[in-house]
């Protein structure tokens, strides 16, 4: 007689043999198809177009710290220039309500100017590197490589 618990381990042992046999029957994941030579000139002239983007995202990014390190030093001053503030010490609060004017327009600054600027430059790097792999990361042959530097001409970029 067979107990609940035996079928249920013999029903385990049948079962996993059958779903890994259904498992090893699946096809293969196609494989990507090679890179043309045409396609090998495309991605030949888009190589060289992406450190430019890279070096502009970058200059914006040293920008961009630049000036929050700024805005952080301007912080300070304030909370310094608070703490030791008198209430009748009018030269104090007028340099207080400078530091503060200073710290705004640094703000808006960088809101209005420097992040947009980074931003921009972050994407049009991204939007490119998203192109080269979306279509230069198949596999190439050696010989179609060869033939695609073979006169290469790039347009300039756009």
């Amino acid at each position: 007689m067979i107990t609940t618990r035996r079928a249920g381990k013999i029903a385990a042992a049948l079962t996993v043999p059958l779903v890994m046999g259904l498992l090893s029957a699946q096809p293969a994941p196609a494989q990507q198809a090679p890179l043309s030579v045409q396609e090998i000139r495309g991605c030949l002239c888009l190589q060289p177009q992406l450190q430019p983007l890279q070096d502009a995202w970058r200059a914006r990014q040293q920008d961009y710290d630049e000036h929050q390190a700024q805005l952080a030093t301007i912080d300070k001053e304030v909370t310094a220039q608070r703490q030791k503030l008198d209430p009748n010490d009018v030269v104090g609060q007028q340099v207080l309500k400078d530091l503060l004017t200073q710290q705004q327009e640094l703000r808006d600054g960088i809101g209005s100017q420097i992040l947009p600027a980074l931003n921009k430059a972050r994407d049009a790097y991204n939007a490119a590197v998203a192109q080269y792999n979306g279509t230069c990361t198949r596999p190439r042959y050696s010989g179609d490589e060869t033939l695609a530097r073979q006169n290469l001409v790039c347009t300039a970029p756009q």
